[in-house]
């Protein structure tokens, strides 16, 4: 292993203990359980292990960080026989977030935050492995999913040059000692490293280049990229803003309008399904994309979107301040014959909703819901 020591969190480790210093073990640690196979532990990252980790990292240079981050997770969950996960961070202090996952695991877990004191949290944050209890999960999984997290398991920080970008971690408990998984772990990362570290910088910059700085949703550009993407021939758009945010800005101060405008933005990200895109297109207006969505299906979704934010009021000084959106809806080919024209035709339904009284949804060709 090439760090000082590794962190054991908590007793729950059954006959697990003990620490990893000045290049020796001061003790071992074992598990049961796992899908893993025992082999024995030497200590030291074998030959073998290191010529499969430069099998692993063997991909053309300039691969994406997707590419990167699942090759590392499936490489991880083969060499210890348990589901993996990547998770890395921006900045330090910044959020944590989950970027791969193992093949076979539930791929919404991706984007989800991964607090700073939960163990993998630690190992980003205090940039040694860590080994969790049997019985703490790494993340929740709170994505509809019924079926029980693993818990306890191990985490690797990710390391490029002096900076902490990550981490990996296997989920459960391994057949093999803690060691054996550490630096098997270790030789992955010490392999992959010199990759994913440039490739999260082109990762951040196309985030920031692509992203509203405010909401984090996408941007026009970002939208404008989406919209041409693809086979656009069976699509819609919903335009949408907050109706008199003026008035919530002059009332209540612009602070509190960006608050609204956080707070629609995170009521649009938790209705919209995968493959969609919302995006803050400037001030107070919203658009969102529908790849695949007919005219009548989009104006079921802008229906849904109307009414949520209307149920749901956004926080300001311990108080709820209710707001409402209009909506346009456009869709091609029916009543659109062109993908070029749906966002004139969703913005000018969008400006009839606000003429008509606000607070609805109206379609191209006047149908209004």
């Amino acid at each position: 292993m090439s760090g000082a020591a590794y962190l054991i969190i908590g007793a729950g480790l059954g006959a697990a203990a003990g620490w990893l210093a000045a290049g020796a073990y001061a003790a071992r640690a074992s598990w049961r359980g796992g899908r893993g196979r025992p082999r024995e532990s030497t200590g030291a990252v074998s030959g073998s292990v290191l010529r499969a980790a430069d099998a692993a990292a063997d991909v053309p240079p300039g691969a994406r960080l997707d590419v990167l981050a699942r090759l590392l997770a499936n490489r991880a969950s083969d060499w210890v026989g348990l589901a993996a996960m990547v998770v890395l961070r921006e900045v330090d202090g910044g959020p944590i977030k989950v970027v791969a996952v193992s093949d076979g695991q539930d791929t919404r877990l991706i984007g989800r935050d991964v607090r700073p004191d939960s163990w993998p949290g630690r190992a980003v944050t205090d940039g040694i492995p860590v080994v969790a209890p049997e019985d703490e999960a790494a993340i929740g999984s709170g994505v509809g999913d019924r079926r029980r997290a693993p818990r306890g398991g191990v985490a690797v920080p990710i390391r490029s040059s002096s900076r902490i970008e990550g981490a990996v971690l296997v989920l459960g408990q391994p057949l093999l000692e803690a060691a054996e998984v550490i630096s098997r772990m270790e030789a992955l990362v010490i392999r992959v490293a010199p990759l994913l570290g440039p490739a999260h910088d082109v990762a951040i910059a196309e985030r920031k280049a692509n992203t509203d700085e405010l909401t984090g949703l996408a941007n026009r550009r970002s939208l404008n990229a989406a919209m041409g993407a693809g086979d656009p021939s069976r699509s819609a758009l919903v335009m949408l803003d907050l109706d008199h945010f003026k008035q919530v800005n002059d009332s209540l101060g612009h602070p509190a309008g960006d608050t609204a405008l956080k707070h629609l933005a995170k009521l649009l990200r938790a209705a919209l399904r995968a493959g969609d895109v919302a995006a803050r297109i400037g001030g107070e207006e919203f658009a969102v994309w529908l790849p695949g969505a007919d005219l009548a299906l989009a104006m079921e979704v802008a229906e849904r979107l109307r009414a949520l934010v209307a149920r749901h009021p956004f926080p300001i000084s311990g108080l709820e301040y209710p707001i409402t959106i209009s909506c346009g809806v456009s869709a091609c080919p029916v009543p659109i014959p062109h993908p070029d024209n749906l966002m004139a035709t969703a913005d000018a339904a969008l400006y009839r909703a606000k003429r008509e009284g606000r607070n609805r949804v109206v379609a191209t060709g006047g149908n209004a819901g």
